[in-house]
């Protein structure tokens, strides 16, 4: 029997986690939209029902803080699922998506006061609270819909 070519995993600490924007005290700006193409545009509400609850076998990564928890926890609709980490598991899309959608966001700024004025700007830096890669996902779209939940 055939078997079909392993797809390669997706890691997401090495995926675009979306656009950073550079912030000045003091001046409130319009908020900046970033259109990300939806690698599903055709799947119609059950279709996505269907893809949300396949299985994916993923890895929640060690982050290397010192204080992290040995589990990490997510919900959807009141259902947790529970990821421990360092230990692949297999879990419905839908958990993954809870996994790609905690970010934090950093800040960083330069303090030369030479600079004068731009020494107020603010750098955003997105990082995941959670990093994970993805072992194995069966369904062809489910690498393009990582990287377009990743970079929303």
């Amino acid at each position: 029997m055939a078997t079909s070519p392993k797809r390669a995993a997706v890691d997401s600490t090495n995926e675009y986690l979306g656009a950073s924007q550079t912030m000045e005290f003091g001046v409130v700006e319009d908020p900046v939209s970033e259109i990300i193409d939806n690698p599903t545009p055709d799947m119609k509400d059950a279709e996505m029902e269907a893809f949300m609850n396949e299985p994916v076998m993923v890895t929640v990564l060690s982050s290397g803080k010192d204080n992290e928890h040995q589990y990490v926890q997510v919900a959807v609709n009141g259902v947790i699922q529970m990821f421990k980490r360092d230990q692949p598991i297999v879990v419905k899309r839908k958990y993954v998506e809870r996994l790609a959608r905690a970010k934090e966001t950093g800040y960083s700024q330069d303090l030369d006061h030479t600079k004068g004025e731009a020494m107020n700007l603010l750098k955003s830096q997105k990082s995941l609270r959670y990093p994970f890669q993805v072992n194995r996902d069966d369904n062809s779209r489910g690498a393009a819909w990582l990287r377009a939940v990743l970079a929303s």
